[in-house]
This record gives C-alpha cells, sequence and structure tokens, in this order.
C-alpha cells in the first residue's frame, strides 16, 4: 500500500483538490482503519518533534544466566518476573533497585498483575497461574492443563484475565476469569486464535489475538465478545491512556524493505481507528505515562516514545537485551530485558534516577550505570517514517520474525 506524505499535498493542494483526494484515499482504502491512518498520518506529520534527552540507570535482579521477562509497579514496589537455570522468580524490588523478596514460581513467568493485595503470575512453560502475597509468600498455584501457556494478565477491579496463548490444550485460544476475592476459577471463555494480551478501560475488557490479527472488547460479567476489530499484523501487548486503546503489532512490514513493528490507535468508545504507526522491529511492550506511550523494539534492543495525542514519534532509544515489559512508577520507566539480567531504569530528569547502594545477603551491589544520559537514535524506520502514520494492511512479516515472536509468544 502507497504512503503519501500529507505535508508536500498541504503545501501543493488547493481546499479543492484535498477535498478530492480525500474523497479519493476513502475509495482507496475502503475501511474505517485505513481512513484513520490517513488522519493520523496528517497530524503527526504536522508537529516537528526534538527528541528529549533521557536519563538511564540499570540494576541486576538476578544471576547471569537470568532474563528479565516482565515489570509491574503496585503502587509502591517494582515486581520482576525473572526466568533462571533454577527455574522461574517473581523478586519484589523497592523503588531504589534493592530485592526485598525472591519467590519461586514454575519455570518462566511471562506476566504480573496486582489485585491490590497479592501479586498473580503466569507461567508460560508450566502452564500455571500462582497468587503471591505482598510478602512474596505462595497462596495459591492454578495448574492447568498441559500446553495451555498463559501469557497476558488483568486486573479489572474484581476479576483477574489470564489470556491461553497455547495451542492442543482443553484451555487453548480461551481467555480464564478468576474471583479475586476468592481465589477460584470463574469460566473459561473462547476467543481469537493465540490471545496475548488484555487492556481494562473502565468497563470494557480488551484482548489481543495474535494469529486473528485482531483486538476483541469483551462483556466483563459474561466473557462475550462484543466487537472484533482488526489490527496490523500480529498484535501482542496493549495499554489503556484513559481514552484510546493502544496495540502493540509485533510483526507488520512496510513495502518490502523494512520488517517493523507497529502501533495501532483505536478509540476505546467504538472502536474508530485512529492510526497505525511504524515503529522497530518485534514491537512487545507497551506503557503509558500520562502524555506519551512507551513501546519496547525487542529484536532492535531499543525502545520508542510516541506522543498519546497523534502518534508522532518522540525519540528511539537504546535498552538493554530484548525489551520485552513496561512499567511507569509515575517518575520513572522501568523496562524488563528478556535476554538478560536487568531491569533498565529511564527518567526524563537526573534527579528521578536513584543511586544507592543495597544489600543482597551480605554485600552491597550497585547499579551498574548512574544517571547516563540515554539520546535518541536514528533507526532506519526512524529515517523513512518518522512521524507517519501507515496503512494497517501491510504484506505479511518474513518467517524469521514470525518464527521468533512465536518462540518467544
Amino acid at each position: 500500500m502507497r504512503k503519501v506524505d500529507e505535508r508536500s499535498h498541504v503545501r501543493a493542494l488547493s481546499a479543492a483538490t484535498m477535498m478530492a483526494t480525500l474523497l479519493l484515499g476513502t475509495l482507496l482504502f475502503g475501511s474505517q482503519r485505513s481512513q484513520g491512518a490517513v488522519h493520523a498520518q496528517r497530524a503527526a506529520a504536522a508537529q516537528a518533534v526534538t527528541p528529549a534527552t533521557l536519563y538511564l540507570s540499570t540494576a541486576q535482579v538476578g544471576d547471569a544466566t537470568a532474563n528479565v521477562n516482565a515489570v509491574m509497579f503496585d503502587g509502591q514496589n517494582i515486581w520482576v518476573a525473572v526466568e533462571e537455570d533454577g527455574g522461574g522468580r517473581v523478586k519484589k524490588l523497592s523503588s531504589t533497585g534493592g530485592v526485598s523478596s525472591s519467590t519461586n514460581v514454575g519455570i518462566a513467568p511471562l506476566g504480573m498483575a496486582y489485585d491490590g493485595a497479592r501479586v498473580w503470575v503466569t507461567d508460560y512453560t508450566s502452564s500455571d497461574v500462582t497468587v503471591v502475597s505482598a510478602d512474596g509468600l505462595v497462596l495459591k498455584t492454578f495448574t492447568l492443563p498441559a500446553n495451555t501457556s498463559p501469557e497476558g494478565i488483568l486486573f479489572d477491579g474484581t476479576y483477574v484475565w489470564v489470556a491461553n496463548n497455547g495451542v492442543g490444550s482443553t484451555f487453548s485460544n480461551t481467555v480464564s476469569k478468576y474471583d479475586a476475592a476468592t481465589l477460584t476459577l470463574v469460566a473459561n471463555y473462547p476467543v481469537g486464535l493465540a490471545p496475548a494480551d488484555l487492556a481494562f478501560d473502565g468497563t470494557y475488557v480488551w484482548l489481543t489475538n495474535s494469529y486473528s490479527d485482531n483486538v476483541v472488547k469483551l462483556d466483563r460479567r459474561t466473557g462475550a465478545i462484543l466487537r472484533t476489530y482488526p489490527t496490523g499484523d500480529f498484535p501482542t501487548s496493549m495499554a489503556f491512556d484513559g481514552k484510546n486503546i493502544w496495540i502493540a503489532n509485533g510483526a507488520d512490514t512496510d513495502e518490502g524493505r523494512f520488517v517493523t513493528g507497529s502501533v495501532t490507535k483505536l478509540r476505546a468508545y467504538g472502536g474508530i481507528n485512529l492510526g497505525t504507526f511504524p515503529l522497530g522491529s518485534t514491537v512487545r511492550g507497551l506503557a503509558y505515562d500520562g502524555s506519551a506511550i512507551w513501546a519496547c523494539n525487542s529484536m532492535d534492543n531499543t525502545f520508542t516514545r510516541i506522543n498519546a495525542t497523534n502518534g508522532a514519534r518522540l525519540g528511539t532509544y537504546v535498552a538493554g537485551t530484548r525489551p520485552r515489559s513496561l512499567a511507569y512508577d509515575g517518575k520513572r520507566m522501568w523496562i524488563a530485558n528478556s535476554g538478560e539480567n536487568t531491569v533498565s531504569v529511564v527518567a526524563t530528569s537526573p534527579q528521578d534516577i536513584v543511586n544507592p547502594a543495597y544489600t543482597v545477603g551480605a554485600r552491597s551491589v550497585y547499579w551498574t550505570i548512574k544517571a547516563m544520559p540515554l539520546t535518541p537514535i536514528q533507526t532506519a524506520v526512524d529515517a523513512a517514517f518518522s512521524g507517519l502514520a501507515v496503512d494497517p494492511r501491510a504484506a505479511p512479516a518474513i518467517g524469521a520474525i514470525v518464527s521468533t515472536l512465536i518462540g518467544d509468544n
């Protein structure tokens, strides 16, 4: 699908010609989401952006063999899901990076949700969901059928929802609803293919179906699918900004030149597509900081900040190896690096990066990098498509990237 540079049209066309162009664009795209992409393209291209300098500190939260798959903020502490040779661990960190508890959970924990008192953890490999107390005690483990592979998890204020991503299980292609108060399974509801992540807009539960290339809106009482909306290729993570649902498309491509991911912006009310914006390779992991969406470009080892109003790219920055998950604590963005044993901690001001020593056993450990200025880099995608939205109906991604996504899903 050819992309339109709206800036050149605005300069060259009269008002009448612009109306004709918009009409032609509607006929060519033939869908609501494509119209939304053009609208977002115009808004993003109109605004010049000067990328900010951010500040980075890195904390090691596991041994040399560890991979940090997920990070979560509970309002006071940061929790990380760590995969180590000895098995899975959920670790609670203070705001300064100190490990205050470490709990054994399965083999490869991938997702976490906080219900106000306890942490719920999904384990993709061991196919279970573990409930951990605030002080790190295992309260209950739900052992699921083999190959259920639970991944995304969400607390909506009453229920905990889990996306069952596996193949060949009686739970496959379902979402499970648990009662947080009684620690019981309420029901499983059929959804699309390879459900991956969830979001809650205050009324409805949203779910990505990675193999179906769509997102569904669910009735939280009955689990019924109320609406289905198309996305880009291989949607994975989601974030809600108070008005819009942002969706990470892990394997979108563009004109055969770059293998990229993207994010799609849907207005929660009505599901109107407001644009799809190209990012780096294998987008997985989104978070909202009050003004910007942050996205992990996992295979690029970078993250990108996006203006939540118009989708303009605010800068792409180096992270750790294979960043996969983000959590915002009100001042800092914490990034789980799933290819190594670290979390990256990023802030817009050096004063918000704290670097005290903390104690692990009998020894003191310092953060490996202390408030290092982090300047934006320009990726191939940035150079070609900075600030431009694209038609979501791009060609399928090449097999290598899809295989990577499936293996890491």
